[in-house]
Formats: structure tokens, C-alpha cells, sequence
């Protein structure tokens, strides 16, 4: 059944746009699908967070050309993820084109971590969700909404075989390969990837924060791998080191797709205690590096047999993107 035609403006972030796409495709949306940067090399992407009136012109160019491309299109809903660089002129044309369209907006990052324009433009919006508790607490026209997996996440036949005690697949920044090299000398059977979006940045990590200085250019990646080899990665794997993002306090995207893995989450993110599908046996919150004693329970809790998590918690199947996407729209 047809539901509505969207207008989805969303970053461009490891595909997780184009699974986004086809589940409201699943549900009976029609999508337009726009990245919202007219560029996504690493440099423009740091000045566009860092910096942004300084692409100002790029940006308004791109909109327009948009703007133009759409032109003889009608909306029913704006859905906008992130919102770092589209422009308020441009939220302000699609509302006077669409008066009836109902515009609904999401982070997947804390509003620290946004440039301000995602602040800016939240007065425009109909419903307003983020993934962050404390924004949530800070802002009260934000409602909270954790993130989701999608489809390679899902075991299907037989359970595959743990080739590893535990892993960690992500982007290096802040201390994570201080507390995964802590905690990793505790397991036997490990799995390690790093990335990097590209080298001169990794070298001015490598500069500028304390951080980079034991980590030496071997260590990373600087080509993503896909999300199908990830979970293939977190299915193998009997648990899965997550480390947020210093600031930040929402949920990662790796805690949803490890625990549709079915392996056990290790996460240095506390505040999973208030999330509704919580449970002790499967999430093991790690806090305090300097306790032998802690690391050790962990190590040993962590390798043991348990059911997974999709076997016990119904509140964890509205975390499936092709359920997940239907929040913003009722």
C-alpha cells in the first residue's frame, strides 16, 4: 500500500543511507534520496563539521542545482538525517512548495559533534529524534530513538562458528586503541581492524593528540571494508569490543548490529543500562581500565556460551531498519 512520497536527505555513511532507502521502499514510501554534501572527501567533510561557512558557496550551488532538479516534484514528507549543511532557504522553499508535507529530522550524532546548523534548523520541523540521551535531556524538542542493524545482521540456518574470543571493527579516534589493546591482552582468539579515512589525517592524529603517538601506520586501514564482511566478522565472533565517541552518550550503531550477531557486546557506554532491551547476560559495560578485577570478570563472561539476545528480547525487533523507519512516519 502506497503511504507517501519522500524527500530523504541524509550523509552519505557506509550505505547505512541506502538501507534506510529500501526500507521505506519496503514499508510503501516512494524516495528521493539526496546526500546532503555536495562532497564527501575527507577533507570537505572536516570543513564542513569544523568550518562551514567556508564552503558556504559549494553548498548553495549544490542546494540550488537540487532545488532544480526537483522542481516539478510535490512532496509528502522531508526526512532529513544529520542536517549539518542544508541550508534553512532551503527547508523554507520545500515548506512553501509542500504545505502539507510533514518534515521529520534525525541525528545519529551527538549535537557536540554537529556543526550548529543541525541546531539551527530543528524550529522547522514537525518531529525532531536523536540517539543521544543527554541531547535528548538538553533539548526538549528532541525525542529519543536509538539506531538500528539491517539485513546482513541477521542469522539465518545454522549459528556459524566462533573463530574469535572477541573483536573490534571501527574508525580509530579518541582513545580506542588504548582501552581495545588494554582490554584484548585478556582473550586469546582475537580480531582487529582499524579505519581511517585517509592518511593525511591519520598523520595529524598522529601529531596532535597523545593518543595517536603508540600507533603506527600498519595498524590502519585506510579502505573501509564492506558490512556484509563485518558481520560476517561479528557472527564469528563470541563477543565485540564498542567504544563511543568521547562526549557522546547514544547508542552506537555496532551495539544493534552485534547483538543481532548474537554475540556478546562489550561496550564502555553505561547509560545501555536505560535502554529497553537491556540484559545483563549479553551486555557487559566495561568502565574502569585500571580494575584487574572487573577486566578479568568481563574476559571470562564474555566467552561463555549465551542465547542470543534476538531469542529473548521482543523489544529488540523495532531496531530492525525495516521496523525502525516506521516511527518517524505515524
Amino acid at each position: 500500500m502506497f503511504k507517501g512520497s519522500v524527500l530523504f536527505i541524509c550523509p552519505a555513511f557506509f550505505g547505512y543511507e541506502i538501507a534506510i532507502t529500501k526500507a521505506l521502499e519496503f514499508n510503501g514510501y516512494s524516495v528521493d534520496y539526496i546526500d546532503e554534501r555536495p562532497s564527501n572527501n575527507s577533507f570537505s567533510k572536516a570543513i564542513f563539521r569544523i568550518k562551514k561557512d567556508l564552503l558556504n558557496k559549494q553548498i548553495s550551488s549544490y542546494y540550488k542545482s537540487v532545488e532544480e532538479k526537483l522542481a516539478h516534484k510535490k512532496y509528502d514528507y522531508l526526512f532529513i538525517i544529520k542536517g549539518e549543511v542544508v541550508p534553512i532557504s532551503f527547508i523554507e522553499n520545500f515548506k512553501e512548495k509542500n504545505p502539507n508535507a510533514k518534515l521529520i529530522y534525525y541525528t545519529y550524532d551527538s549535537i557536540n559533534n554537529n556543526n550548529k546548523n543541525s541546531i539551527f534548523i530543528l524550529q522547522h520541523f514537525d518531529k525532531c529524534f536523536s540517539f543521544d540521551f543527554e541531547d535528548v535531556k538538553k533539548f526538549p524538542i528532541l525525542k529519543q530513538k536509538h539506531l538500528f542493524f539491517t539485513d546482513e545482521f541477521l542469522i539465518e540456518g545454522e549459528i556459524p562458528q566462533k573463530k574469535y574470543d572477541v573483536s573490534f571493527v571501527g574508525t580509530l579516534h579518541s582513545n580506542r586503541f588504548s582501552v581495545m589493546k588494554k582490554l584484548f591482552s585478556y582473550f586469546k582468539k582475537t580480531f582487529v581492524f582499524y579505519y581511517m579515512p585517509a592518511r593525511w589525517f591519520f598523520y595529524l592524529e598522529k601529531l596532535t593528540k597523545k593518543e595517536f603517538k603508540p600507533i603506527s601506520i600498519s595498524d590502519v586501514s585506510f579502505n573501509k571494508i564492506s558490512r556484509a564482511e563485518v558481520a560476517t566478522i561479528f557472527k564469528a565472533s563470541r563477543s565485540v569490543l564498542d567504544i563511543q565517541r568521547f562526549g557522546q552518550t547514544g547508542l552506537t550503531m555496532r551495539t544493534f548490529e552485534v547483538l543481532a550477531s548474537g554475540a556478546v557486546l562489550i561496550t564502555t557506554n553505561p547509560c545501555i543500562e536505560q535502554a529497553d532491551f537491556y540484559n545483563a547476560d549479553n551486555i557487559l559495560i566495561l568502565q574502569d581500565l585500571t580494575d584487574e578485577k572487573s577486566i578479568t570478570g568481563i574476559s571470562e563472561k564474555a566467552v561463555q556460551d549465551v542465547e542470543s539476545i534476538r531469542g529473548k528480547s521482543a523489544a529488540f525487533e523495532k531496531y530492525y531498519v525495516n521496523n525502525w523507519v516506521n516511527e518517524f512516519f505515524e
